[in-house]
């Protein structure tokens, strides 16, 4: 009797083990079809340089999170100031489980025509 408890025990073991790798191998299938064409990427150029007083529209970034688009919720920051010449950075990040943490730059150059050689950032 005792020998036949083992036995179920082994099989019930190797079964759940069967479902459970069916299971991992499966949620690794559908998670990857889910999100195959997932992106948090900038818009248009990622670096733009412009002359001192010129305004630059900010085209933004857009991202897709399990295949939803989720551009409402990108969140930029940004300290670009067209009167001094310098280079700048726009942040992007989106507040979601799949970019949390995840940071995209957009690269500004402010250009002053009137500093001749050097790289107009006072070098």
């Amino acid at each position: 009797m005792a020998k036949n408890k083992t036995k179920k025990r082994s099989i019930s073991f190797i079964l759940l083990t069967i479902v459970f790798v069916i299971c991992v191998v499966g949620g690794y299938f559908v998670a990857k079809y889910l999100t195959q064409n997932d992106v948090f990427e900038i818009i248009g150029e990622k670096r733009i340089e412009i002359m001192v007083g010129q305004t630059y529209q900010d085209e933004g970034a857009r991202a897709i999170s399990f295949g939803k688009d989720i551009s409402d919720k990108v969140k930029s920051e940004s300290t670009v100031n067209n009167e001094v010449a310098d280079t700048y950075y726009i942040k992007y990040t989106v507040d979601d489980i799949r970019y949390r943490g995840v940071e995209r730059y957009r690269i500004v150059v402010v250009i002053d025509p009137s500093i001749e050689g050097g790289d107009n950032e006072g070098n």
